[in-house]
């Protein structure tokens, strides 16, 4: 990224600043019981909801050798034997349909009961802090808040919509408004459209981190079995040796500075002086990124993982932003992160779908690179989705308000791609492109409605892009650029910030894209 670029809003979103962040590994065995009780996985509580139409599986610990039996209302359903600390085990349910279940007991040397259950359909909602962004704001998280916010969470009163917070302490919560204000904002908003067009249970599970990138993410087995690993790891290493201590330093500073302006403005008195930091913003961003390069999989290790105990229907993704510096290597990385995820649930391809990063910033183009990465993802990886947000951000708000078309725009691609609705779920996609006569002719797979000429930009043989303006008939757009007599490439909003003038009747905005 250019530095000049980074504001301290920026900054946060590159940095993990919500409360709850710390890994909580040791969820992976809860405290506060001697081992001869048999446990469920912290993803089991009473509450919750289980995936409906396929065989769920219900999973804990329990000490070697130790019968463990499982049953929903008065039937039994299940049994097995312990393996010890940290061998799960695990008992598949019957298919259950969507609505209430009957409790579950799980007994062993002891009994567990789970009570007030649904059958719906549970997703997991992760990322960095776009994902996290919760519905208010406050201490659990600084850059909370969305549109009409207050309004919103008035009428969250959903009882068959069921929130879990994944490395917290927290059991499933039925959504109300007051659960949903420290919920992930993108996820309910996502949530609440399937449950009103499937009018079944939803279960969502927000497993996100603000600052962290998708090697955070990425398990480590997948990641390592990557052939670059290894050449990766000596500059990172090499990046660590030379910088981590002052980066530290200036991690102390900052964190200093922003309790003494806190308590400054809590006594009316003037904020003191900001700090000088060691390291250019630059060599921070380069000092993330190699802890992470070193360290990869934590957050995976401590959010993701402990939730592969349980059946899900599928997983949305909102990420990209602490990557942006090495699009390059986003769309291999990914690929490793949902083929990792899709290994250790065990359920096959389940969908992914991902949110394409929003529009950001001034005129840039290292969003845009990474924008393509996400699109070569969701074009190349079975069973995946992209929901483009292009004209939904806010070019100085790194963290935008409008969640609401975030989380609808990823419902519209689930029910679509996953339960087979007729709904379009994206605006016009690029299917031809010609050269003649000075003009480029581009065709798209719907009718386009353009809001303005501008957006789009031409380049000729010396591969220098030039301002087009553009003209549109039904589903087909002429460009025109008095720079370039013979046009041999095309380009549309591939700037950080673009403008967008190509929608579709819905009032689906076209992605990004550039033709070879």
């Amino acid at each position: 990224m250019n530095p000049n670029r980074l504001n301290s809003q920026t900054m946060r979103a590159l940095v993990p600043s919500c409360a709850g962040i710390a890994l909580v590994v040791a969820l992976l065995a809860p405290h506060g019981r001697a081992w001869g009780e048999v446990r469920l996985a912290p993803v089991f509580t009473s509450g919750m909801v289980l995936q409906r139409d396929q065989p769920a599986r219900i999973a804990g610990w329990a000490d070697v050798g130790e019968r463990v039996v499982v049953r929903l209302g008065e039937r039994t359903v299940g049994s097995t034997v312990g393996a010890g600390a940290p061998k799960l085990w695990s008992v598949t349910l019957p298919v259950l349909s969507a609505g209430p279940v009957d409790d579950i007991s799980v007994e062993g040397k002891n009994l567990v009961k789970l009570t007030n259950l649904l059958a719906g359909d549970v997703w997991v909602c992760s990322g960095q802090s776009n994902m996290e962004q919760t519905m208010a704001r406050g201490d659990w998280c600084n850059y909370g808040g969305v549109r009409n916010g207050g309004q919103e969470m008035a009428v969250a009163s959903h009882p068959r919509i069921r929130l879990f917070i994944s490395a917290s302490k927290q059991p499933w919560m039925e959504c109300s408004p007051e659960t949903v204000r420290r919920f992930s904002a993108a996820g309910y908003f996502f949530g609440r459209e399937l449950h009103r067009e499937l009018d079944v249970p939803v279960g969502l599970v927000m497993a996100a981190v603000g600052g962290t990138p998708a090697e955070y993410w990425t398990p480590r087995k997948a990641r390592e079995a990557w052939a670059g690993h290894a050449t990766a790891l000596g500059p990172a290493q090499k990046v660590l040796r030379e910088w981590r201590p002052q980066f530290d330093a200036d991690r102390k500073t900052q964190a200093e500075w922003s309790s003494a302006e806190g308590e400054a403005k809590k006594r009316g008195s003037p904020a003191p002086p900001r700090p000088a930091h060691k390291l250019t913003v630059e060599q921070q961003e380069l000092v993330r990124a190699a802890i992470h390069v070193v360290n990869v999989g934590s957050g995976y290790a401590a959010r993701i993982q402990p939730l592969t105990a349980m059946t899900i229907k599928g997983a949305i993704w909102y990420q990209g932003e602490a990557n942006v510096g090495r699009a390059a290597e986003y769309a291999e990385l990914m690929t490793q992160l949902i083929g990792g995820w899709r290994e250790d649930w065990g359920q096959g391809d389940f969908p992914f779908l991902i949110m394409q990063l929003v529009n950001f910033g001034a005129d840039g183009t290292q969003w845009s690179a990474l924008r393509a990465a996400q699109q070569t993802v969701a074009d190349t990886v079975s069973h995946t989705g992209m929901a483009v947000g292009i004209d939904i951000g806010d070019s100085g708000n790194i963290h935008p308000e409008n969640k609401q078309e975030v989380g609808s725009r990823l419902a519209l691609v689930a029910l679509k791609n996953v339960y087979g609705r007729n709904v379009v779920a994206a605006g016009p996609k690029l299917t031809g492109t010609r050269f003649d006569a000075g003009k480029a002719q581009l065709t798209f797979d719907q009718p386009v409605i353009l809001k303005g000429r501008v957006g789009f930009e031409m380049a000729g043989k010396d591969g220098r892009f030039h301002p087009a303006l553009a003209v549109a008939q039904e589903n087909t757009i002429t460009l025109t650029a008095p720079e370039i007599a013979e046009p041999h490439r095309v380009r549309y909003a591939w700037r950080d910030n673009p403008p967008v003038t190509v929608f579709n009747s819905t009032g689906l905005p076209a992605a990004p894209f550039q033709t070879p």
